[in-house]
């Protein structure tokens, strides 16, 4: 299966300290969905940023979708961020005073498309049709993490990094989370990388990456 993500002893240090990742390597295949777990402080948002492009390696190589993204100007990071990598945060960043649907929307403005039913495919999807026209301060917050999912997934992306996406819901909202994740794989061949300090979402991924002292440890986990 293609590979999507591949990471060649990926080192980053901050002025001098010990490293947070030390020489970590591993790959992920398309519509795979992997978790980076560990506890905190161990690298886990460090990883995602690196592989988004919003933070650089010390040393190391990454490629996406077969690009290597290491030595890209920022220019070209935005684009790759825009094209190939959507981002879903624990805080779900959303704009409070901006609808369901103008949230979702923000990615194709930035990257000068227009909507051809994509937004309202999300809206479908991930059953928050009925939201649209809400604005992003009187949703819940399992709605306001679908909204995000599917803000992340407006444009197409390859990918999905997703940092701590159930850190602020209870279980019926987490499992709901974690199906709009399924449907993404499923429906939209999207790759899925979820970091978590929950142990028992790292288990329900096919592939978990432990992080323990800048080292990256690989289990093949059941398919979510």
């Amino acid at each position: 299966m293609r590979k999507v993500i591949e990471v060649n002893q990926l080192v980053k240090e901050y002025d001098g300290r010990k490293p947070v990742l030390s020489g970590i390597s591993f790959s992920v295949s398309e519509k795979e969905f992997v978790t980076v777990h560990g506890k905190s402080g161990s690298g886990k948002t460090t990883l995602l940023n690196i592989l988004g492009g919003l933070d650089r390696p010390t040393s190391g190589e990454v490629l996406i979708d077969g690009q290597s993204i290491v030595e890209l100007s920022e220019d070209q990071l935005a684009r790759i961020r825009l094209s190939k990598v959507g981002f879903v945060f624990q805080d779900y960043n959303l704009f409070m005073d901006l609808t369901v649907r103008e949230n979702i929307a923000v990615p194709l403005r930035f990257s000068g498309k227009k909507d051809s039913g994509r937004i309202d495919e999300l809206l479908t999807q991930f059953d928050i049709s009925h939201l649209a026209d809400e604005t992003a301060s009187k949703i819940s917050g399992g709605e306001a993490q679908r909204v995000a999912i599917a803000r992340a997934m407006v444009n197409g992306p390859r990918i999905i990094l997703a940092d701590e996406p159930t850190g602020n819901l209870d279980s019926e909202n987490t499992e709901g989370v974690m199906e709009t994740f399924r449907m993404a794989m499923r429906d939209f061949n999207t790759t899925v990388l979820l970091a978590t300090h929950d142990e028992n979402l790292a288990r329900r991924s096919t592939l978990k990456i432990f992080l323990n002292d800048g080292k990256a440890f690989l289990e093949p986990a059941q398919t979510p």
